[in-house]
């Protein structure tokens, strides 16, 4: 059973982060390496208290080393499966939940822990316009991704919720970091999927050439 979090009277509560160069959205599958003493402790700390921890994009710093100075807005995520390697070592595998805004950093060691505010999504004006426009392109993203790998999908499940869509498709998009990271900051589900059709049909056109390169030969097969 998940323990509640903490939460002080002004809504904030207390969170372990784990600064990355990646962006983690609500929904999205995150495998991790951890492998610094640091994050061996905060992680160990968050399976022994059933905990999440907050994912946020490094704006100044490195990964390994020194506390690296995260973005205001992360995503916090949850240890669903652990393997327990040598010298105490893991291997996680974690799923987006929330979105929080850090509203102050209170421990930068041995590792950052914030006092975040996690935010309400909204839908905003719009969706019932902009999701028809959308899908089908998601479906084809989906689709052109499998068959990139060689597999082929026959059925593609697609959220019913616009926010929970707009999620599962900037996941899926191979963006720089502060791209995805702009639209993680994005206030609305309606304005997160206006902005992503034009890099959903790009992200398509790119996926389609590379699977051209990979199999030329585009012809009728003859056995």
């Amino acid at each position: 059973m998940d323990q509640p979090q903490p939460e002080s009277p002004d809504g904030l509560v207390e969170l372990s982060l784990f600064p990355l160069n990646l962006v983690l959205f609500p929904g999205m599958d995150l495998p991790l390496h951890i492998f610094e003493e640091r994050y061996k402790d905060m992680i160990g700390e968050c399976l022994n208290q059933n905990m999440p921890f907050g994912v946020v994009l490094i704006k100044e710093g490195l990964e390994v080393g020194a506390p690296a100075d995260p973005e205001r807005i992360g995503t916090s995520t949850r240890v669903l499966r652990s393997e327990l390697l040598d010298q105490g070592r893991m291997n996680i595998m974690t799923k987006g939940e929330r979105r929080f805004e850090i509203e102050e950093i209170i421990q930068r060691v041995p590792y950052v822990i914030g006092r975040v505010r996690f935010l309400v999504e909204l839908e905003g004006e719009g969706c019932s316009e902009l999701v028809p426009q959308i899908v089908d392109d998601y479906v084809a993203l989906v689709r052109n991704m499998t068959a990139l790998t060689g597999g082929y999908t026959s059925r593609v499940t697609v959220p019913e919720d616009p926010v929970e869509l707009s999620y599962a498709i900037a996941a899926n998009l191979d963006l720089e970091p502060h791209m995805r990271q702009s639209l993680l900051v994005t206030e609305t589900a309606a304005t997160r999927l206006f902005d992503l059709i034009p890099l959903l049909r790009e992200g398509n056109e790119n996926l389609r050439e590379r699977i051209a390169k990979q199999n030329p030969f585009q012809g009728p097969r003859l056995n």
